[in-house]
């Protein structure tokens, strides 16, 4: 059966098809501007929601998949397939130069927040700077969560696998601290594996209170990492680019400890203020798990931001005609 004319084609198995795919923050567009795309969902009220189609599928992405498969030629994908092996590893290779050369964040035109929390917090790690010295660390087997923040945004580019079901990350759903709890499951799940969490500090303050429990004889070891910046990154990113600095609700209280915290909950709370410090902490982390010790490691970074999330989900605020400061203003009466 031919589905469509030869063109580049998008399968997308059980998506929602992202909406909000195009991000000019990044400079990448997801979607081959002349792609046919076939849409496979169970449900049949996802089909064509957010973008048209060329064909839909209502089934099982599985069952729709393998009844695709069994219909292509053995010789299927062979055109070009070296070139296109090439072109991959000429792209990896480039981006993986340029991100050992990316120690700092950019500020927008008009706006210079990371130029003054650069110069706030001289002797500081950037985001950056951390999580190259995580990477110097992190066993090639582990298993890793990504909490949602600005911070783990930053750090999606650069952990890699040799293997799948190696990455959990909260996804398009955002929830926060779903680092914590994700990894606990994940050394449940696989114990003889090494697991480390990821969050920022904003996000592990709705996880926290699991402290409290999984120091109990009963459960395995873990290892959570917090970047510690006071202060909700992604919110504020985003008052960086549409409100004029005008920050409201992201600064964080800085005498708090979560290393403080783990230690008063029975387990290893860890500072680490430099990359050599971050580096050894993750290292001695990662032996301490085998022996059935869980560590927190608060990495202190300086509040630089990265991209936020997505650049096309808001819009700059404009004046509306008519109305004047004053009348914004509470009146005694």
């Amino acid at each position: 059966m031919e589905l469509i004319s030869e063109a580049d084609v998008v399968l997308c198995l059980g998506t929602r098809l992202n909406p909000f795919s195009t991000l000019p923050g990044y400079g990448m567009d997801y979607w081959p501007a002349d792609a046919k795309i076939i849409q496979v969902d169970i449900n049949p009220d996802r089909i064509g929601l957010t973008k048209k189609v060329s064909v839909g599928i209502v089934g099982d992405a599985a069952m729709v998949a393998n009844g695709i498969l069994g219909q292509l030629a053995g010789t299927a994908g062979d055109e070009g397939r070296d070139a296109r092996k090439a072109k991959i590893a000429e792209t990896k290779s480039r981006w993986a130069q340029q991100l050992s050369s990316m120690d700092h964040e950019d500020d927008d035109p008009g706006t210079n927040w990371n130029a003054r929390a650069r110069t706030d917090k001289p002797d500081w790690m950037s985001p950056r700077m951390a999580w190259r010295a995580i990477q110097s660390a992190l066993p090639a087997d582990a298993i890793i969560s990504s909490d949602i923040g600005n911070n783990c945004a930053i750090g999606n580019a650069y952990p890699s696998f040799n293997e799948g079901r190696k990455y959990l990350a909260p996804g398009l759903f955002g929830p926060c601290g779903y680092g914590l709890p994700a990894i606990v499951g994940a050394k449940i799940g696989c114990p003889d594996v090494p697991v480390v969490g990821f969050a920022g500090d904003g996000a592990f303050g709705i996880a926290v209170n699991e402290l409290t429990a999984i120091g109990r004889g009963e459960w395995p070891a873990v290892t959570q990492v917090v970047f510690r910046n006071y202060q909700w990154g992604a919110e504020k990113r985003n008052s960086t680019l549409w409100f004029e600095d005008n920050f409201v609700g992201t600064e964080l209280d800085t005498q708090v400890s979560y290393a403080g915290i783990a230690n008063a909950c029975g387990l290893k709370g860890v500072v680490a203020k430099t990359q050599d410090e971050l580096t050894a902490a993750l290292a001695q982390a990662m032996e301490d798990q085998k022996n059935g010790i869980t560590t927190l490691i608060e990495a202190m970074i300086n509040q630089e931001l990265g991209e936020p999330f997505r650049r096309d989900a808001m819009k700059k605020p404009v004046a509306v005609a008519g109305i004047s400061a004053s009348d914004m203003v509470a009146q005694k009466v």
